[in-house]
């Protein structure tokens, strides 16, 4: 019978064979594939015997916008220390201020010899999973080069087949994790390991940037003091709603779509739209700007900022099943927001609802009525402004928990 590490060995094995034959037909698969074979270069190249190393591991940039605000803190509290910056995602790779950082790799497959090789050429003093990253090798070789190992903002559900891939053995290694909730707080003290702390969501201590002076100048050129409806993060499942909504209005509202993918998504949101819209890529300085009602993202890093132009914001991902996105991004502007059906295990859209300040839709009909009874309503508007304010404000705080109980 095979034991579990050569189970698992065998998986990276056929998963690092499987990437490889992917590559050719996925630009993103193919984008990690090359990153990772440059990851150790670049180790190599950036640290040396003796440095005194931080290593923070995000899987894309979702992680790494809400682990910022806990770097910067990093930062400051260990300023003669350098810091590695990990991803498994291009979103990430491709995203991220790299000025804040000495390094920035794709993580290398946990194969025993990329684990072996890794630590070989760092001996990191702390190592940061942030959010729901659990990789058993790097955090079992990571503990042997004589790192501290965190967890930080995980949101833990009870899975029996986490046994089978270790999981629950990498979880005890930890030596604290800082938790999202108090069920998360519940499994991992039921899996044995009681040094968890609940600090919430480390989103609500983001600082979202203001747009770059040019880039601003288009975005009030275009909504020219109009109502305006950002749509953020949206699939198909989403777009097929927002698309007949804009064909059947008439009116001065302005809406701003920014696609999850934008490869797949902006094009064809523009062909299903027509004259009415134009890609920000296409703006030029003699482009007409009144001349269209929607303007369609088609590049990622503005979208958090473009929320405080909305008169209301919808959130996309909850029409189908691919996952909401993030909810805090509008909340941090105090915006009503709007979102699908599928929001179950998405705490703060839960408790928005509860708050008052988020809208759970299903269909057409449900987000033609909701819309349009918050947009022309200025009194509705302050309400969920007001309650999206207040909620705000109250959950944050959790960069310092965490700050304050590292060992």
């Amino acid at each position: 019978m095979l034991k579990t590490g050569n189970i698992n060995s065998l998986i990276i094995k056929i998963f690092e064979l499987g990437l490889g034959i992917c590559a050719p037909f996925s630009k993103k698969i193919e984008k990690g594939v090359i990153g990772r074979k440059n990851s150790f270069k670049k180790l190599k190249l950036s640290f040396k015997k003796g440095d005194n190393i931080i290593h923070i591991h995000c899987a894309s940039h979702g992680e790494y916008l809400m682990s910022k605000k806990l770097i910067t803190n990093l930062k400051d509290k260990f300023k003669d220390y350098k810091f590695l910056l990990s991803f498994i995602s291009p979103s990430g790779y491709e995203n991220t201020n790299e000025d804040l950082f000495d390094c920035v790799i794709y993580l290398p497959l946990e194969s025993n010899k990329n684990c072996v090789e890794f630590y070989k050429i760092i001996s990191p003093k702390a190592t940061f999973f942030i959010k729901n990253e659990i990789w058993p090798n790097f955090i079992k070789h990571a503990k042997m080069s004589g790192s501290k190992v965190y967890s930080v903002g995980g949101n833990f559900t009870a899975n029996y087949l986490k046994k089978i891939f270790r999981i629950n053995s990498a979880i005890k290694r930890f030596d604290s994790m800082f938790v999202l909730n108090e069920r998360s707080k519940n499994i991992v003290d039921g899996i044995g390991n009681q040094n968890v702390f609940v600090v919430g969501d480390l989103r609500y201590d983001i600082t979202i940037p203001k747009l770059k002076n040019k880039t601003k100048k288009v975005i009030e050129s275009f909504i020219d003091n109009n109502n305006c409806v950002v749509f953020g993060s949206t699939w198909k499942e989403d777009e097929n709603i927002i698309i007949k909504y804009i064909n059947n209005q008439k009116g001065n509202i302005k809406y701003i779509i920014a696609p999850h993918e934008i490869d797949k998504n902006s094009h064809r949101i523009k062909k299903h739209l027509g004259a009415k819209s134009i890609l920000f890529s296409e703006i030029n300085p003699n482009t007409k700007l009144e001349d269209f009602s929607c303007l369609i993202i088609d590049n990622i890093g503005m979208l958090s900022s473009l929320y405080s132009y909305s008169t209301v914001a919808y959130v996309g991902g909850g029409m189908g099943k691919k996952g909401l996105h993030n909810t805090l991004e509008p909340a941090y502007f105090s915006k009503p927001i709007i979102i699908g059906k599928n929001y179950k295990g998405f705490d703060e859209a839960e408790k928005m609802i509860k708050n008052g300040n988020l809208i759970s839709i299903s269909n057409y009909n449900d987000f033609e009525k909701t819309l349009e009874s918050i947009i022309n309503n200025k009194t509705i508007i302050k309400e969920m402004s007001k309650k999206c304010n207040e909620f705000f404000d109250k959950n944050k705080g959790g960069v310092k928990l965490i700050l304050k109980n590292l060992n």
